[in-house]
């Protein structure tokens, strides 16, 4: 085994050790010595001491390490030389000695701790890493962080990654030694059966083995694939019950078990298998993250099969309705006339019944002959019209409905049963559903006689009363509440990823009692440690939006609000932005049409930031040679481009489908491809021409929004959706854009979700792109949204549709304007104790958030499911209405903030036409059912993007660059009035080819001379 993980290659490394390269200003900055300092310099007399002094400051105050004389910068030994009248120096005698002298001098005049005497603190955080993140980089990366946080001195790359590598070493040691012990005979006897066939013969594709069936999810809604998975749910239950006691007792986190079964999803049974007593600590952890998983699966299956039902039975109610009506006014017209004629009847049989003149055998013959008429045989048949009026919803207030329920329940009940009966939805001891549900399973499916509607609403009650078929009515009755109760929080998934109890996805709450301030500090939330001072400030906010809108509004100087005739609410406008006649015309920026190919395009991104060694082996150990770049931009593009694997295979000359395929399985991670997405807008961020493009330079105004694309396949992740898909199903893609044009984050959810649970998690993303004020449309807007992006410290600026019309909130007390004089509804007024009173589980919520503990989406769509009763959310509520109302109270009163977030979010809009123009294969449509696929697809989508949209600002900013200084400022206006998202001028279709001769002439950039050069001072390169 290697002395040391792979951690870091030879460039970055390199990187690490080395001292970092400033530029003139940053030199100013750095090598400029503070007081202390420049007394010890006065003592030194030799100049290579005097310098070398100066250098270590300047570098320890940049990194936090030292460095020795052989690795100084050249051109920051000549400025100290030049800045300190060193004359000539001779560096060589920069000993060792000399340097940890100085060393001692400075950590101690900076507070800092030596490494050595902080050696045992941070190998016991790095072990303490390694248990909860297994991405041996990720934990080198957090030791770094951790180290400068507790202002230690950092080692060399040598040092930590050898405390890295030890700890994993330790904490894998620990882990099958503990296995040892819990591993019983029969277990471990059961989890070799997982390598075996079923009749124990070698394996083929019709005999696969018994762990490469478990690794199956058919995210179908088709009944076999429903079925074939609560088969292998059953399976997973009766080992998930013996395994999941052992992974108790050895402490895994939940990134751990996520690693070691990601790893066998990925991994030939062979692989896993030679793995020794390693094989059963991975076999454990699959077993028990593919029983959530499926779980998972299951229950998303049962709240979408509940809803296509129920919107099936809708529409086929309202039909029914709609024929009946056409059906029962000739029925009605036949039935209101033959009573008119049989009333009319009886009363010529009243008269003779009454009539003096006839004798009583008289009247027996007249009845007996008005009994023969053809009348009365009409009038005997109108009541078998009157019964089929009636049962058609004549007599039912809900009409045909549960009728159409009963109907469809086969349908239903083929999809769900095995569901019900298989998957143990956990509720109330006292909740009648819980009770329904367990006697379900108890009776194998089977309904109890009388069975059990305790959780049946009245009217439910009624038609399963008068039903012809009373036990397929109940079932489908029955599989809706338990849908309805999962989606509120009454039933629950107790292992499970994204059905559990709300309180579970929060940090410990023993640990959070007692890490409460440090993991405040930690998340810089100290300053919200009590209510008080957050809910002061917000109530003077508040006040003043109040007093400055209703002012202007009175005075008549607010020039967006024209009121209504009739005094109804008043309108706001935002002019559109005005055309200057005399502009010059566009001047043309980009190469032709179609003259760059998309493979130059990755390979000139790659050599500028290097973003393919983000994609790394999924396994840190006995890594195989890594495969050519070449292979990675046909993945890419297969992915991006929606072209599959198999035609870019066939689309190109170099690079073979097993190749590809191997290559996506082992390197292609959603979170691998975000941390290369990261990659490609730091590099646009550090670009100078990326700034034109920003309207305020010290604001980041970022936006979200959501792009649908149809589904091609069957799959459980996609849904209906008329107004987009008409007939068929789809997804959403839900993109985040900053001001320079940077796609930062994208995700893919079903088209029934709203998109307001994903916004949080999507700022929460990364540290590129640290958004100061973030806009959505009305989509994206919720008040629980309002106060989480309050408590992250970032000004949620949404477009909200008819927002006057919206309800304004104060604080109790508060002396608040008449609204209804303007034309607005009244104020309403908050309940400010229950904030107060939840105020240490909103701390929790928050921290769980910004620690990564839990993603956004999930704890958010879980929350939302309590809307109706949790204390959290009401809470939550209560303070975004506070943080919502003074938001509309400014944009009301500021036309120009309602034009910014109108341009911030056409930005995004024509993102949509460039993500249509590069996702251009199989007619845009997803040929993917599984949930991984679709956001893998998505993410490498993206990444193509932002690549394109790097390299446009590399040329535009060497076109700026060579432009004639006279020229300069007119092309940095021509450049600021346009955009990088262009993409004419690539050719993204044809053959592509990945051999070096095609980029013999592909351009270059220097990017040291572009990220220093500044337009507006520097002379021209002919100049």
């Amino acid at each position: 085994m290697a002395r040391h993980l792979p951690l870091l290659d030879a460039t970055q490394r390199r990187a690490f050790d080395q001292p970092p390269v400033f530029n003139s200003p940053q030199r100013q900055l750095f090598f400029a010595l503070p007081d202390w300092a420049t007394r010890f310099l006065d003592s030194l007399l030799a100049p290579h001491s005097r310098g070398g002094f100066v250098l270590q400051v300047g570098y320890f105050k940049a990194t936090g390490r030292f460095f020795p004389a052989d690795r100084f910068v050249p051109a920051d030994r000549v400025y100290v030389q030049q800045r300190y009248q060193l004359g000539p120096v001779e560096w060589a005698r920069y000993d060792k000695t000399t340097r940890f002298h100085h060393r001692e001098q400075i950590l101690q005049q900076f507070g800092v701790r030596p490494f050595e005497q902080a050696e045992a603190d941070v190998r016991q955080q790095v072990t303490h890493f390694a248990r909860q993140q297994m991405n041996p980089v990720a934990v080198f990366r957090s030791a770094a962080d951790y180290i400068r946080a507790h202002r230690w001195e950092l080692p060399t790359y040598a040092a930590l990654a050898g405390l890295v590598t030890e700890a994993f070493r330790t904490v894998e040691h620990q882990l099958t030694t503990q296995l040892v012990h819990h591993l019983t005979p029969a277990l471990r006897q059961q989890l070799d059966a997982l390598f075996t066939t079923p009749d124990d013969a070698p394996a083929h594709s019709h005999r696969p083995y018994r762990l490469t069936t478990l690794k199956r999810r058919l995210e179908l809604m088709r009944p076999a694939a429903i079925r074939a998975n609560a088969q292998d749910y059953g399976v997973l239950h009766a080992l998930f019950t013996q395994v999941y006691p052992v992974v108790q007792a050895l402490e895994l986190s939940e990134e751990m078990v996520r690693y070691y079964a990601r790893y066998v999803e990925r991994a030939q049974v062979f692989q896993v298998q030679q793995q020794a007593d390693k094989k059963y600590l991975m076999v454990l952890c699959f077993v028990v993250y593919q029983y959530y998983q499926v779980g998972d699966l299951l229950t998303e299956t049962l709240l979408q099969a509940v809803q296509t039902h129920r919107n099936a039975a809708q529409r086929e109610t309202q039909e029914r309705v709609y024929r009946q009506q056409q059906d029962s006014a000739d029925q009605l017209r036949q039935v209101l006339d033959g009573v008119v004629s049989h009333g009319a009847a009886l009363a010529r049989l009243e008269d003779v019944a009454f009539s003096f003149a006839r004798t009583n055998e008289e009247k027996v013959a007249a009845l007996l002959a008005w009994l023969q008429t053809p009348d009365v045989t009409a009038f005997a048949q109108l009541r078998q019209t009157a019964q089929h009026l009636r049962k058609g919803g004549g007599g039912s207030t809900s009409g045909p409905y549960y009728q159409v329920i009963a109907d469809r329940s086969r349908k239903l009940q083929h999809r769900l049963g095995e569901i019900l009966r298989t998957v143990a939805y956990e509720g109330a001891a006292d909740s009648p559903l819980a009770q329904a549900l367990a006697q379900y399973r108890a009776r194998d499916g089977q309904v109890g006689s009388p069975p059990t509607t305790g959780f049946l609403k009245a009217a439910e009650r009624a038609a399963l009363a008068q039903a012809d078929s009373p036990v397929t009515l109940y079932k489908a009755l029955l599989a809706g509440h338990v849908a309805d109760h999962l989606k509120a929080g009454k039933l629950n998934l107790a292992h499970s990823l994204r059905y559990r109890p709300f309180d579970t996805y929060l940090l410990d709450a023993a640990a959070w009692e007692r890490q409460r301030d440090p993991l405040l500090v930690r998340t810089d939330l100290m300053h919200l440690r009590a209510p008080g001072p957050l809910l002061a400030e917000w109530q003077t906010k508040l006040a003043t939006a109040f007093a400055r809108t209703c002012e202007r509004l009175a005075a008549g100087t607010n020039p967006g609000m024209r009121p209504r005739a009739g005094g109804g609410r008043p309108r706001f406008l935002t002019p559109a932005r005005p055309v200057d006649e005399d502009a010059p015309a566009p001047r043309p920026l980009f190469p032709g049409p179609g003259l760059v190919s998309l493979h130059e395009v990755l390979h000139t991104v790659q050599q500028a930031c290097r973003f393919t060694d983000c994609l790394e082996h999924w396994s840190p150990r006995n890594r195989p040679p890594r495969p050519a770049e070449r292979v990675f931009f046909a993945g890419l593009m297969a992915y991006g481009c929606n072209l599959g694997l198999t035609r870019m295979a066939h689309a190109t000359k170099h690079v073979a489908l097993a190749s590809l395929e191997n290559t996506v399985n082992w390197y292609f991670s959603l979170e691998n491809l975000r941390r290369a997405n990261d990659a490609v807008i730091a590099l646009t961020g550090k670009l100078p021409v990326s700034r034109l493009f920003k309207r305020h330079p010290e604001v980041v105004h970022t936006s979200s929004d959501g792009q649908k694309y149809y589904v091609a396949v069957d799959s459980i992740h996609a849904t209906y959706s008329y107004k987009y898909f008409g007939q068929e199903k789809g997804i959403v893609s839900y993109g985040f854009l900053d001001d320079r044009h940077r796609l930062f984050y994208s995700t893919t959810f079903s088209s029934s979700e709203r998109e307001a649970p994903y916004l949080v998690g999507g700022l929460l993303h990364n540290d590129v792109v640290e958004s100061t004020i973030h806009s959505t449309d009305t989509h994206g807007f919720t008040e629980v949204n309002f106060a989480l992006t309050a408590f992250l410290g970032i000004e949620f600026a949404p477009r909200i549709q008819s927002f006057q019309d919206q309800q304004l909130y104060a604080f109790a007390g508060m002396d608040v304007p008449d609204l209804t004089a303007y034309g607005l509804a009244p104020v309403k007024y908050i309940d400010q104790g229950l904030i107060e009173d939840q105020w240490d589980t909103l701390l929790r919520l928050v921290v769980s958030l910004k620690q990564k503990h839990v993603t956004a989406s999930t704890l958010l769509r879980r929350l939302n499911s309590y809307s109706q009763q949790h204390p959290v959310y009401l809470a939550l509520r209560e303070l975004g209405r506070v943080v919502r109302t003074e938001f509309l109270l400014r944009y009301m009163d500021d036309q120009a903030l309602r034009k910014r977030i109108e341009d911030q979010l056409d930005k995004l809009e024509s993102t949509h036409t460039f993500a249509r123009a590069v996702f251009y294969g199989q007619n845009g449509q997803i040929p993917y059912a599984g949930k991984e696929e679709q956001q893998l697809a998505d993410a490498c989508k993206q990444l193509v993007q932002n690549a394109i949209v790097c390299w446009n600002c590399l040329y535009l900013n060497q076109y700026l660059f060579q432009a004639p200084a006279a020229e300069r400022q007119a092309v940095a206006d021509a450049i600021a009035a346009s955009s990088p998202v262009s993409w004419q001028h690539l050719n993204l279709h044809g053959e592509f080819d990945f051999s070096d001769e095609a980029l013999k002439d592909s351009l270059r950039f220097d990017l040291e001379a572009l990220y220093a050069f500044n337009w507006e001072q520097a002379p021209g390169p002919s100049d």
